[in-house]
């Protein structure tokens, strides 16, 4: 693999190409050999000299059609065991390990047959962004999964719109997440940053979709979740800063549908740029443009205009002051 693998999966697929690489070089050097051989043994020796010509050896024919057929049943029994390690059905040293599957009855009976986990997060893919729902709280979060590190989680992934697909190359296989069933993920890792991508199109802003992960220490991990419920009970905030809401809209899912001329938002899905936001007379074409109306849409856009495609982000009070202050200086 060409990322380091961090997971058990990722390390199980990479041992299954370890094995692809030794057997695709032995046949490129046995091919390859083979051809620099006939090439130098058979070559033409003079102007009117003929080769010989070989006709009907049986060895050879049944040495040729049997290797390839031996060679294909080893890769297919290593693809299946590693197939078998990555599911819950498992190996005979470890029958239940944990699932990867979309929820029909046998992915379903898996998950209550495999080992416990640490942690179950809910996860909704949306047009153009993951949004992260913790157990026992109201805490959601976008873009960017924080779990603790050596810890098993398991991602239980549905979509709110198209087809997505969840894929971090460093945990191992990708798997998708379609419109009406749930797919799930386990994942155990150490501490690090990890980058993924959403692994199917899904849309305009589809290259955008990144999946985020940052896995903390277990005492890094359990200050920033005391932060994120402190953050969640705060029912004022202070005056927003138009610096803070720039750092959130250009590192956010913002960009992936908005434009802003000169910075690096430069997406095509939204009707209109938000270069001069600040002189439009309405939010979304439907209640004026004033500092309330542009709260009550970045809390939640479905409550101002229903039907509209963009999502709840679930913005805390600070977070929407901020983009205020920023949008508003947009003029």
């Amino acid at each position: 693999m060409l990322v380091p693998p961090a997971s058990q999966d990722a390390q199980i697929i990479n041992n299954l190409y370890l094995v692809l690489y030794f057997f695709s070089a032995v046949v490129l050097v046995l091919v390859e050999g083979l051809i620099v051989y006939s090439v130098i043994k058979f070559r033409r020796r003079a102007a009117n000299e003929m080769p010989a010509q070989v006709h009907d050896h049986t060895k050879l024919e049944i040495l040729w059609t049997v290797l390839p057929m031996v060679l294909i049943a080893v890769i297919f029994f290593f693809a299946v065991d590693t197939l078998g390690r990555m599911q819950a059905r498992g190996t005979f040293a470890d029958p239940l390990s944990h699932v990867h599957g979309i929820n029909d009855q046998v992915a379903l009976k898996r998950i209550s047959e495999a080992k416990k986990v640490d942690m179950v997060i809910e996860v909704t893919a949306r047009q153009w962004v993951w949004q992260f729902k913790y157990p026992d709280s109201d805490l959601v979060v976008n873009e960017q999964l924080v779990v603790p590190a050596n810890k098993t989680i398991r991602l239980d992934m549905v979509t709110a719109d198209v087809i997505h697909a969840w894929w971090v190359p460093a945990f191992g296989g990708m798997i998708y997440v379609n419109p009406g069933e749930m797919s799930h993920v386990w994942f155990n890792v150490p501490a690090g940053d990890y980058l993924g991508q959403c692994n199917v199109f899904c849309g305009l802003a589809h290259a955008q979709m990144l999946s985020k992960v940052k896995v903390l220490p277990q005492n890094e991990y359990d200050q920033w979740l005391a932060q994120q419920a402190t953050a969640m009970t705060t029912t004022t905030a202070s005056a927003g800063d138009v610096q803070r809401g720039q750092q959130a809209f250009m590192n956010g899912p913002c960009i992936s549908c908005h434009t802003v001329e000169g910075t690096k938002a430069k997406g095509t899905v939204a009707p209109r740029p938000l270069t001069h936001f600040a002189a439009y007379d309405q939010i979304a074409q439907i209640v004026p443009n004033t500092s309330g109306n542009l709260m009550k849409w970045l809390h939640n856009p479905q409550d101002v205009k229903p039907g509209t495609q963009m999502p709840n982000l679930n913005l805390n009070p600070q977070e929407v002051a901020d983009l205020v202050a920023y949008l508003e200086s947009l003029k």
